[in-house]
């Protein structure tokens, strides 16, 4: 039986080809769903995990209906000492997705390896133990961060993010990340809603010219490595 995903919801995905930033940022603050500000903008990092022959890349490319992502995120510019990472599994099921999420312990990025910094952090994480065993098969691939900035409808029903300045770089054997590839994407807009809106969402997405697409930060950082 497949196990229950937790926090389920939808994710539509757009790119504002043609639109610079400010010019998003203006479109979602006059959209009549009435969109605030619910955070402020910050820079989002992530250390992606995956087999070594990048299975979960694979399954993405290839449509598989169940993949998932596993990555560390945290918040910041790095390296330096993090204080609240947290690894995050990340599951689709069909066109549904839930993530789950756990606590670690905070990390010294200080221009150490990645792949022991990340082990000794899991082994004092409190993981279950099919995660704990899973991790164990996987190892770090790709390094992204980007500037996000954060939206929530009046109603408080719809969710939406714009991230840019995407930006990516393969994990070395030695040391910290340092050759950064720019995503050519330059703003990429994600909506976020609960399963029973549904059929609500297009009052949402039929009222900007952005398109909508399949798009995947993980993928996009591999194959521009």
């Amino acid at each position: 039986m497949t196990p229950t995903l937790p926090n389920l919801r939808f994710e539509k995905k757009f790119v504002a080809e043609g639109f610079t930033l400010a010019e998003v940022l203006a479109r979602v603050r006059r959209h009549p769903a009435a969109f605030r500000e619910a955070y402020p903008p910050r820079t989002v990092n992530n250390i992606y995990l995956d087999s070594p022959s990048r299975g979960d890349y694979h399954a993405h490319v290839h449509g598989v209906a169940t993949r998932s992502k596993t990555r560390v995120r945290w918040y910041g510019q790095p390296p330096g000492l993090v204080e609240q990472p947290r690894l995050e599994l990340k599951q689709k099921r069909g066109v549904v997705s839930g993530k789950e999420t756990h606590a670690l312990p905070p990390l010294a990025m200080n221009g150490c390896p990645v792949r022991p910094l990340l082990e000794a952090a899991f082994a004092t994480a409190a993981l279950p133990a099919p995660l704990r065993s899973a991790l164990r098969h996987l190892e770090p691939a790709l390094f992204n961060r980007y500037r996000r900035h954060y939206f929530l409808s009046r109603d408080g029903a719809f969710r939406l993010t714009v991230d840019h300045a995407l930006e990516f770089a393969g994990i070395p054997h030695r040391g910290w990340p340092t050759n950064y590839s720019l995503s050519a994407k330059s703003v990429i807009i994600e909506l976020k809603f609960g399963t029973d809106l549904a059929e609500h969402a297009a009052r949402v997405t039929n009222t900007w010219p952005f398109r909508v697409v399949r798009f995947s930060k993980y993928v996009a950082g591999i194959e521009s490595l």
